[in-house]
């Protein structure tokens, strides 16, 4: 490995970065006496993680900040966040802090997180190896001298990361390069809040731009406004980090039923199972498809509250955009299934995409849930014919669940009592009854009324798998 030592003046770098020179013509051009002193290291091919999305179920939100307005406006958006009890992360510029030190003095002692947003503020993208590792191991420099801490994150000035930025984080000892899961910064460089009704979920990273100051005030109160109707609390990224979880990748997990292709599937022998004919007064309450953050957490909410635990049939596609939701659902004990990656009809697809969709699935809710999902599956809409089952259960899906009573929750017409009525009139001991987690829907209203009624004619509610093992399927 070879070193380079230079001694930098921060305001020639900041000159000379913005010229047509090269970093190494640039250091080599410019070694007079400064404070900071650069030492350029050759990497070893490792790359830190990219955070976008923090692997956590606490219902925690990181509010975080892009680059350093002026002393007016920086103040302002202080006060705002103050008034509103909200602490958040600053991404700051090197020489912004370099400029105007007591300022983002004022940041930190207000309670806020501060971290690395480059020296000059630039874009990342055109960035060698030497200049990105000077963007950020001066900006890391200003930062501890002038604030007195060591920062661990970093983030270029729109968000976007790049290779380089992975290689000299990791070389740094820095832990991750920053993104973001919500942008509310559009093309127009205005703040929109329209949907984030429908994106804002647990472990997210909300990103706006500080020199937006007059819209990013104005738009605070709107944002931890809908952030607290969904029961979520906006502050820093390292303490949403604080709250988070270890995730294995895939390839690391272990698996004990593996899915996977098999075309020879015209001998397959399916089991599908309906309904337990041999029950007591027992039912299954299942649910099928996916939500936002707050809808699923209020079903769970509702089961907790009647001690019910039941089984879930996910949707990839859902999961896969907010996986905190179903290893949330597995931490409140309940059980996981497959119901598909798209929600197609599966009598509709090839065999090869029909093979295609549910291993997509498995393997997205596996990674969510860091084990794997039971080995069963639910056709979307509950339609299924013989070659279909064949071609599923070849995959190594051991039983194919469907059921007895459809609650039509789904259905944007149907009250909490239509829904009511529709379940508790076609409930028989050994039930199976299918609900759905979908918005917009009366489902979580429904519910403790399905619940009480039933438990009121002595029925308990118990998890598919204690039938299914009971009728000889092992897990």
């Amino acid at each position: 490995m070879t070193y380079k030592l230079f001694s930098l003046s921060i305001l020639l770098i900041f000159l000379v970065l913005l010229s047509a020179c090269t970093t190494k013509q640039a250091i080599d051009s410019y070694t007079i006496n400064s404070p900071y002193k650069l030492e350029i290291k050759e990497h070893n091919s490792q790359m830190s993680p990219i955070l976008k999305q923090v692997a956590t179920t606490q219902p925690v939100v990181a509010l975080s900040f892009n680059g350093l307005a002026d002393k007016e406006s920086t103040l302002r958006l202080l006060d705002e966040l103050d008034r509103l009890k909200i602490n958040a992360t600053f991404f700051l510029p090197g020489m912004r802090v370099a400029e105007e030190p007591e300022l983002a003095l004022e940041i930190k002692q207000r309670g806020h997180e501060i971290q690395n947003n480059t020296l000059n503020y630039e874009l990342m993208s055109d960035k060698n190896y030497e200049q990105t590792y000077v963007e950020i191991e001066l900006s890391n420099q200003i930062l501890e001298k002038e604030l007195g801490i060591k920062p661990t994150l970093v983030r270029s000035r729109s968000g976007d990361y790049t290779d380089k930025m992975r290689l000299v984080t990791s070389q740094l000892g820095m832990s991750a390069v920053v993104s973001y899961s919500i942008n509310l910064t559009n093309n127009n460089e205005q703040v929109n809040t329209t949907d984030l009704d429908k994106l804002i979920s647990r472990g997210a990273i909300i990103h706006l731009n500080s020199y937006l100051n007059e819209e990013i005030i104005n738009s605070l109160e709107e944002i931890n406004k809908i952030a607290k109707e969904n029961r979520l609390t906006l502050t820093t990224i390292s303490e949403v980090l604080n709250n988070s979880y270890t995730k294995l990748p895939l390839e690391k997990i272990e698996i004990l039923h593996p899915i996977q292709f098999n075309s020879n599937f015209v001998n397959a022998k399916p089991d599908i199972f309906l309904s337990n004919t041999d029950s007591k007064k027992e039912v299954a309450l299942t649910f099928d498809d996916w939500a936002s953050d707050i809808q699923i957490t209020k079903v769970l909410d509702v089961l907790d509250n009647y001690n019910i635990k039941s089984t879930f049939f996910l949707i990839g596609k859902g999961v896969e955009k907010n996986p905190n939701l179903a290893k949330l659902i597995i931490e409140r004990g309940h059980e996981i299934a497959n119901h598909s990656y798209n929600h197609l009809e599966v009598t509709a697809l090839s065999p090869n995409d029909l093979q295609q969709d549910i291993l997509r699935a498995h393997k997205v809710i596996t990674e969510a849930i860091q084990q794997e999902p039971l080995p069963y599956f639910r056709p979307p809409k509950g339609v299924i014919d013989e070659e279909s089952a064949k071609v599923i259960t070849s995959m190594g899906i051991q039983t194919i669940v469907l059921y007895d009573v459809a609650s039509y929750d789904w259905d944007l017409s149907f009250n909490e009592f239509d829904i009511y009525r529709r379940v508790t009139e076609r409930t028989n001991p050994g039930s199976v009854i299918n609900m759905h987690i979908l918005d917009n829907t009366k489902t979580v209203e429904a519910l403790p009324l399905i619940i009480e009624k039933l438990q009121s004619e002595g029925y308990t509610f118990i998890k598919l798998s204690e039938w299914i093992e009971l009728n000889g399927i092992d897990q």
